[in-house]
């Protein structure tokens, strides 16, 4: 019941985004041949095996699968290992994962969670669109898969997207926004891409706050969370899964001119949570509003030191089990330097993480990961979520593939 009345509740909070009407592929099986073709797999369409058959193409397919080969038999092998032993189900609390700063990190959410049957997740990267493979030449096709290889680099190399590669890397003239990657992330996992339903917030409950603007800042013009849902399944799977992408700006400054969005985060509590790679922007003043909702709503939280700040959360009733080791964060970030953290980490002595999580990445000998495993206590969950909210009034379009 509480999955469905999530999946209603994002459901509803839908609205037809101008993305590009190609959007619609012309059906599921045009789709997943898309994602397998930019995954390096072999395609289904017969429209894309002619470029399949290209040297271009074979030698796209070697590099993605020799990177995709090393990733499952390294970091994911040893991820989903201490998963099965390290948590108490793959998706502790409630049926949704939560999953703020996230980009397109697809795989992360899916393999330490992958009972969870929604993944809500946001960050900046624009939504994007589905590469129009028919209308490419074949130099553009070939530009494509390059684009490809370099947005996926850095995750298959340091389990983390970097924001400002992305900001190159997602906005060329053929590789455009978050959702190729997902796509491909999906084609890669053997998953299955049933529909997509571009959607955006609809109208607001309360009035934008300009008031809590600082005096400096300026009044912008309203820029609503756009947003995208992915319906998949594994193969042979009757369980429909769904993930939910939003582009937003989630700064105190920002929120304040679309409050439904933290209205919409507030209505999928109780949730299991996942905060990695995530700048510390957490720790500062400008993300309060967000920070204060991701407090309430979480019941179950896996983070790096780079998430909520730990001091905050024992201070609300949090209890962790620690992994790995922690170490002074990376430059530029050593202001987030946790001495209450650290002080944790000597009296648990806990063993090096069996794989790369968060920054602290150099080579395959670099043990500085750090995991923090917390749930909320019961007596805090109750406070939290007895608080009254208000529901949204949200709109969707489903575009079906067929």
């Amino acid at each position: 019941m509480a999955t469905l009345l999530v999946a209603t509740a994002l459901a509803a909070h839908a609205g037809a985004a101008p993305l590009r009407s190609d959007f619609e592929l012309g059906g599921q099986w045009k789709t997943n041949s898309a994602a397998r073709l930019m995954a390096g797999l072999a395609p289904l369409y017969p429209g894309h095996f002619n470029f399949a058959q290209t040297d271009a193409w074979k030698e796209h397919s070697a590099a993605m699968q020799s990177g995709w080969a090393q990733l499952r038999a390294g970091r994911v092998a040893a991820m989903t290992s201490w998963r099965d032993e390290e948590l108490s189900r793959a998706c502790p609390v409630g049926k949704t994962l939560l999953y703020p700063f996230s980009g397109p990190d697809f795989f992360n959410a899916y393999w330490l969670f992958p009972a969870c049957e929604t993944f809500v997740m946001f960050g900046l990267e624009h939504v994007g669109e589905v590469p129009d493979l028919e209308a490419m030449s074949e130099r553009e096709l070939v530009r494509l898969m390059a684009d490809v290889r370099a947005a996926t680099a850095d995750l298959f190399q340091r389990n983390y997207f970097i924001t400002e590669n992305m900001s190159r890397q997602l906005y060329t003239a053929q590789l455009r926004g978050v959702l190729p990657l997902f796509m491909i992330s999906m084609a890669l996992s053997g998953m299955e891409i049933l529909r997509f339903a571009p959607q955006q917030l609809g109208p607001a409950t309360e009035e934008p706050d300009l008031a809590s603007l600082p005096e400096t800042a300026p009044r912008r013009s309203l820029r609503k969370p756009r947003g995208i849902s992915i319906e998949f399944r594994a193969p042979g799977s009757p369980l429909v899964r769904r993930l939910i992408y939003f582009s937003v700006d989630a700064t105190d400054s920002s929120l304040a001119l679309y409050p439904e969005f933290l209205s919409l985060l507030r209505k999928l509590g109780p949730t299991t949570t996942l905060v990695k790679s995530a700048s510390y922007l957490l720790h500062s003043r400008e993300f309060s509003k967000l920070r204060t909702v991701l407090l309430n709503v979480s019941g179950f939280l896996v983070q790096d030191d780079s998430g909520l700040p730990y001091k905050m959360l024992v201070s609300r009733g949090w209890r962790f089990r620690l992994h790995g080791t922690y170490a002074v964060p990376i430059p530029p970030f050593e202001g987030a330097y946790q001495p209450a953290l650290q002080a944790a980490y000597r009296r648990q002595q806990p063993e090096p993480l069996p794989f790369d999580f968060g920054y602290h990445f150099q080579d395959k000998r670099d043990t500085r990961a750090n995991v923090m495993v917390g749930r909320k206590t019961a007596q805090r969950s109750l406070a939290s979520l007895s608080r009254p909210q208000r529901g949204l009034q949200l709109k969707t379009t489903n575009v079906r593939l067929r």
